[in-house]
């Protein structure tokens, strides 16, 4: 009975040790991709994400509710009028994009942030 009762002592010990593992980022992720914002531009970075994100619902072959991501002209109207910022970043009273599909990530989101704040340039 002792050693039962050992041995089932210790398997607990073990179980709850191990349980407790930590997930720490630079663990599970050695060698993560670096954001970089350094040099953000339409051309170079808010239009492949425009095209990987949005222009698939939102181009002029199919302007899913009246917004047009296919072109500078286009997104700089909704650039001015709130709507790209608000939608992407889900805020309240906009409809959260893209929709049925994950939040863009901290990165790509920096690089919109970044990109109206330096004017929305077609660059």
């Amino acid at each position: 009975m002792k050693k039962a009762l050992l041995f089932l002592s210790v398997s607990i010990s073990l179980f709850l040790v191990n349980s407790c593992y930590y997930d720490n980022e630079e663990t599970l992720y050695p060698n993560p991709v670096a954001c970089d914002t350094t040099d953000v531009r339409f051309s170079s970075s808010i239009a492949p994400l425009l095209q990987t994100n949005c222009n698939g619902c939102h181009s002029k072959a199919s302007p899913s509710g009246n917004i047009v991501t296919d072109n500078y002209t286009d997104v700089k109207t909704i650039v001015d009028n709130g709507k790209l910022s608000g939608a992407i970043n889900h805020k309240p009273q906009f409809s959260a994009m893209p929709k049925g599909g994950n939040k863009l990530s901290n990165c790509e989101l920096a690089k919109f942030r970044i990109w109206i704040e330096k004017g929305a340039l077609n660059n």
